[in-house]
């Protein structure tokens, strides 16, 4: 079993890359004969997707790697015509690969902006379109867990990232099984203030799955409550209907891991559950050292 720990934000230190380093030392304690690797959108230069369509052309099988080797494709990539569809932007994304097609499982890490993910995360899923033109996403597809990270006040919540990622990340034979809502529980220092709540993860095709149509009539209503002053609408604006779905918001999050044995793991309070996914329990997190501002 091999992990990946995708982390999405542009911060090298606040509060993604704070979770990011205890879900990563949670699987070294709690799987230790399980491999485990992080990637941080902080520390690779990946650009954005220019829809050349170069990737859909077929090109050759690369070589095997050797024996043994940590990051050798996952059978289900390994059986799957991947290889074959490779981007022509010479980056870090050829690493990225490398770890997600030897991952049996995906553990992402993400802040919301303003109900999406930070543009560099962003660039980074666009960059999955090779995958697009292959066959893996026909295959049987490895689980995906996604950890929401915010501040909060955003009225407008973040269902729109919890769909972009679950596409992107479809096409690379992966499939969102999970979401976690960290929003507002963790400090700016990288201290987990509460437990993750799951939120449940919207239906595929978002109105459209719920039978709505352009041509039925609507009927705007409202809403007596004023938006948060954080996120409050122009004057003379309606303010918008809140929802359950648009409870919580986002801040910037931290980022960065530079490898098995480097950074402190975040402070935590009372024992906040890390879920890692189907291959394995939720783990309860520990305190350890004094930590420091994780801005």
């Amino acid at each position: 079993m091999h992990r990946l720990i995708l982390a999405g934000s542009p911060r090298a230190n606040g509060r993604t890359a704070a979770l990011a380093d205890e879900l990563f030392n949670a699987c070294i304690e709690e799987c230790p004969e399980d491999g485990v690797s992080i990637v941080a959108v902080s520390s690779v230069a990946v650009a954005g997707c220019n829809g050349c369509d170069g990737c859909r052309r077929e090109g050759e099988r690369p070589e095997p790697m050797k024996d043994g080797d940590p990051l050798s494709p996952c059978p289900e990539v390994a059986a799957s015509t991947a290889a074959l569809h490779q981007c022509i932007i010479a980056d870090d994304m050829t690493e990225v690969r490398k770890h997600l097609d030897a991952a049996d499982e995906l553990v992402v890490v993400c802040p919301v902006y303003f109900a999406g993910a930070p543009s560099q995360f962003k660039a980074l899923l666009d960059r999955l379109q090779p995958y697009f033109w292959s066959d893996l996403r026909r295959g049987e597809p490895r689980p995906c867990v996604l950890h929401l990270v915010g501040e909060g006040h955003d009225p407008y919540g973040f269902e729109p990232l919890i769909q972009s990622l679950a596409s992107a990340v479809h096409v690379a034979g992966f499939q969102l099984e999970l979401v976690l809502d960290w929003v507002g529980k963790i400090s700016p220092d990288g201290e987990i203030t509460a437990e993750a709540e799951e939120y449940p993860i919207p239906p595929q095709g978002g109105c459209a799955a719920l039978g709505w149509d352009s041509s039925d009539e609507w009927v705007v209503l409202e809403a007596e409550e004023e938006a948060p002053e954080a996120m409050g609408a122009p004057e003379g604006a309606p303010a918008p209907q809140a929802s359950a779905a648009q409870a919580t918001s986002a801040a910037p999050g931290r980022d960065g891991r530079k490898g098995k044995d480097g950074g402190k793991p975040a402070k935590t309070k009372g024992r906040a559950q890390l879920n890692l996914g189907d291959g394995a329990a939720p783990k309860g997190g520990k305190k350890k050292g004094k930590g420091g501002r994780r801005g």
